[in-house]
């Protein structure tokens, strides 16, 4: 009985050295932690910089009584919605020309990849670009039998994208129509490729602005703050982003990998976050640009993508 007993006791013992052991090797091999870029989230203490384009107008509707009142009511209340924001808008400040005339791909489609890397070597976090897609006439049978009658609409489709400047990626994408009663011999004119005068439009093509910029302000507030390496030099490497986003010296930012690119559908490219490769403390800030220094012997290649933490 004492035998057994003490058999069983060893047995035990045997079984908890093995598991303590199990452990041991187990944790000698487990891989150090690593972060992406989900293990990141808004960071309110830096502004965003955006860049807004001006507005792509595919209708023929040119004389202002479309793209004036839309643009007013989109723009304001973008800004409303994203107080913070720094905005750079045409018309109001000195704008980079891609802005104006963005780089294009086949069939006119913007190239969101080539915006990214001119809007990232400005600064800006992201850009937002503003459609007025297309005004046409939609025509409808009313009544029936011998009061049958036809009536005449103005329908209106726009739209608006914000574009993040470090990966290439399409934040949000919001579309919007409306329509306008119109007479018949409006129809007409419109239909023969003439813009006339409606009434009513101005009215509704600020309300779509204002409901597309809510929707912008709100994608903007959304995203996480993001900057990228321009370029590095003597131990040192460079942010396009300073004081006046709210930097200061002693600042501390991960650093991701940002070498892998990914091909789209219609041949659009993006950047695509990697694992974190490293750290950076701000050592000298200008007003919109800073130097980093890092911990290691190693500086991050041009390119690797910032985001505040660590």
């Amino acid at each position: 009985m004492i035998g057994a007993t003490v058999k069983i006791r060893l047995l035990a013992l045997l079984a908890i050295a093995a598991l303590i052991s199990g452990c041991g090797i187990a944790a000698s091999y487990r891989p150090a932690e690593t972060k992406s870029i989900r293990d990141f989230s808004a960071h309110d203490r830096y502004h965003k910089k955006v860049g807004v384009m001006a507005l792509t107008n595919n209708t023929f509707f040119t004389s202002g009584q479309a793209t004036t009142p839309f643009m007013e009511a989109f723009l304001t209340s973008m800004s409303e919605n994203a107080p913070d924001a720094q905005m750079t808008i045409p018309g109001k400040t000195d704008i980079p020309p891609f802005l104006l005339n963005p780089p294009r791909i086949n069939k006119g489609e913007m190239d969101a990849f080539k915006l990214a890397a001119l809007a990232r070597q400005e600064g800006f976090n992201m850009v937002v670009s503003p459609v007025l897609m297309d005004i046409r006439v939609r025509k409808e049978n009313t009544g029936f039998w011998f009061f049958r009658d036809v009536a005449y609409h103005l329908q209106i489709q726009t739209a608006a994208a914000v574009y993040d400047s470090i990966t290439g990626a399409r934040l949000t994408l919001n579309l919007l129509t409306d329509e306008v009663d119109i007479d018949d011999q409006q129809a007409e004119a419109i239909k023969n490729g003439q813009e006339v005068m409606v009434e009513d439009l101005v009215e509704v093509v600020g309300e779509m602005g204002e409901e597309l910029g809510e929707q912008m302000g709100e994608a903007i507030n959304a995203a996480i703050w993001l900057s990228a390496i321009i370029s590095t030099d003597d131990g040192t490497c460079l942010i396009p982003a300073g004081s006046q986003v709210g930097i200061q010296p002693g600042d501390r930012f991960s650093v991701l990998q940002g070498g892998e690119i990914l091909t789209g559908l219609g041949d659009q490219r993006y950047i695509v976050p990697g694992l974190k490769i490293g750290e950076i403390r701000i050592s000298q800030v200008a007003p919109r640009q800073s130097s980093a220094t890092v911990d290691t012997d190693n500086l991050p290649p041009v390119g690797s993508i910032v985001v505040p933490g660590t």
